[in-house]
């Protein structure tokens, strides 16, 4: 274990922290934050480290959905303007900061459909009609569909989905089947495949994506053929939208990557992605007639336009 002077108030935030995680991780946690510490000192040439150079080499080994710890520590007045009043108060609660955060995408070539195949489908993971999430995705249904492409939207809360059963019979050699499981998800597959874009929406309430999509995304799985082969071939794109109560557009976009990379895994590229947050507090991110706040938000609303008409004409 690497060998760095800490001042006093740094190693009371060094046992602060490590205390989050169960005994059994301590050690190795200590490790991996002491080496990322020493490494930092190195460059700034630092003898002793304070607790900012401490908080800054945690945050460079832990995902982001750390950070309202880190705010607490850092500004408590902050944070309890922020996430807790919100609880309590329905002007602290409209005085949450909405956002939506669209992904900087880089400039790229894009393939229009031809005039057989110019579809979109949409995928809301969320158990909430007319909720944020919900909202978002209509609205870049409808940049999408203002660009000329058909558009569906699918809730996932209101069709039959069941779990992969891990039979592995869509790994065989020669099966030509899609999935073993016979619900609603069946004809699913052949509406992914005659896409050319798909959109994928979903909220966060559990630091991580909500059961509905991580069954679904797991139902995926047969895309998968026989020694890594694939039943989707290269060429089609997809928006992914990713929501959550917190009042930072950052917290949670290594969720919204994690599904990225499993959309690239069966060879369809996001190119677009939007993070949106702000929704937390005495109404759950509604308003009083239990519609997701985002409606109030015009400019916010109009990423979610924007990105769906440009996941269409790459524009």
């Amino acid at each position: 274990m690497p060998q760095v002077r800490l001042s006093k108030e740094a190693e009371r935030t060094l046992q602060k922290i490590i205390a989050i995680w169960p005994k059994i991780m301590h050690q190795q946690r200590k490790e991996k934050i002491l080496t990322m510490l020493s490494l930092l000192m190195g460059a700034r040439k630092a003898r002793t480290a304070d607790q900012a150079l401490i908080i800054e080499a945690v945050k460079l080994i832990v995902p982001k959905s750390y950070d309202p710890f880190f705010h607490m520590m850092e500004n408590m007045e902050k944070f309890k303007r922020l996430t807790l009043d919100p609880f309590d108060d329905m002007q602290a609660y409209a005085a949450l900061p909405i956002k939506v955060k669209r992904w900087e995408s880089p400039r790229r070539s894009h393939k229009k459909a031809t005039a057989k195949k110019k579809k979109v489908i949409a995928f809301c993971a969320s158990p909430r009609r007319g909720g944020n999430t919900d909202i978002l995705i209509d609205e870049a249904l409808c940049g999408a569909r203002d660009a000329g492409y058909e558009t569906e939207k699918i809730m996932l809360q209101k069709i039959k989905l069941g779990y992969c059963i891990g039979c592995r019979k869509c790994k065989d050699k020669g099966y030509e089947g899609m999935c073993t499981v016979k619900d609603d998800m069946t004809p699913l597959y052949q509406k992914i495949m005659d896409a050319d874009a798909v959109i994928i929406g979903f909220p966060i309430y559990t630091g991580r994506e909500c059961a509905q999509l991580s069954t679904f995304m797991d139902r995926w799985d047969c895309f998968e053929r026989f020694k890594f082969g694939a039943k989707l071939q290269p060429g089609r794109v997809a928006l992914v939208i990713g929501t959550w109560g917190y009042a930072y557009d950052d917290t949670y976009d290594h969720i919204i990557e994690n599904i990225m990379v499993i959309l690239k895994l069966h060879k369809v590229e996001t190119i677009e992605a939007l993070s949106a947050c702000g929704f937390e507090g005495i109404l759950h991110g509604l308003d009083e007639k239990c519609r997701g706040v985002i409606a109030k938000f015009p400019k916010e609303l109009k990423k979610a336009y924007d990105a769906g008409a440009a996941l269409v004409t790459g524009r």
